[in-house]
């Protein structure tokens, strides 16, 4: 038995996540012969390009953000399409159609903003129509599509999602440092943290033991790896691909005259 002290910084943990979920048995399956449903997002975009094996601006792959210390969204201008795959090739039709054919066989892959400690994770929504999980959550769940939320445990909170979902909409605020939003449980889903992807990728399990840093490494996950010899070679080889991955650069809406949102929104509507 072997055992390493391994600290990833939320990039590298987002390319460790996006590797693993590639690697797994369902993706794979379904993207020999099915649909593959990428909604989009900032981790999420990882998993993108590790599956199109190209780069992609993964900061504007995304409406909603937390960003420069604020919840917000990036330029109406740049907001990008989901990305569907049909048996690994893009699907030619609308995104709600593809939605339409799913079925247990196929995947969706959606980011989330909160992991709680009985592994529930939950979204932000911002927008009146639920956003992108108000418009497939019922696609998914009622047709048993799999649905697999890529998430970092630098999003763990101490409170359970079910609780937070409660205390939060976009009408629920009197003021605030962004954009108001709800957290949306999504109680279907199959997370996958560092702890998944290490076992995933390399057969060795991975215990969070700190979290935090300075310096660029803000919002880091320290963690212990325990395996046996060959196993931890593997894990060895996996940190050593994800380490230097570079952060991801602050974007969001910079007009806020222009901004769809700034109704719903403490620096939009001027009371912050």
């Amino acid at each position: 038995m072997q055992r390493a002290l391994v600290t990833l910084t939320p990039s590298e943990s987002k390319r460790l996540i996006a590797k693993a979920i590639v690697a797994l048995e369902e993706v794979q399956h379904a993207l020999e012969n099915g649909f593959v449903y990428i909604a989009t997002g900032t981790t999420a975009a990882y998993v993108a390009e590790e599956i199109l094996r190209e780069k992609i601006e993964k900061e504007k792959w995304t409406v909603g953000t937390i960003s420069k210390g604020r919840t917000c969204v990036t330029a109406k201008k740049t907001w990008p399409k989901h990305l569907v795959l049909y048996k690994g090739k893009p699907y030619e039709g609308e995104p709600l159609e593809a939605l339409k054919e799913m079925g247990p066989d196929d995947v969706y892959i959606k980011g989330a903003n909160a992991i709680d400690q009985n592994w529930n994770v939950a979204v932000f929504a911002a927008a009146p129509d639920g956003g992108t999980i108000g418009r497939t959550f019922g696609w998914t769940i009622t047709k048993g599509v799999i649905t697999i939320t890529p998430i970092s445990l630098e999003k763990f909170t101490p409170t359970p999602v079910e609780v937070s979902a409660k205390l939060t909409g976009i009408y629920s605020f009197d003021w605030g440092t962004g954009l108001y939003a709800a957290l949306v449980p999504i109680p279907h889903a199959i997370p996958v943290t560092e702890v998944e992807a290490y076992e995933i990728l390399a057969n060795v399990d991975a215990i969070p033991i700190a979290s935090g840093g300075a310096g660029g490494a803000e919002g880091s996950v320290t963690l212990v790896l325990e395996g046996d010899e060959e196993d931890m070679e593997k894990a060895k080889e996996i940190t050593k691909a994800v380490k230097g991955e570079p952060p991801l650069k602050p974007y969001t809406e910079e007009d806020c005259s222009i901004c769809p949102f700034a109704k719903v929104c403490g620096i939009g509507t001027g009371v912050f």
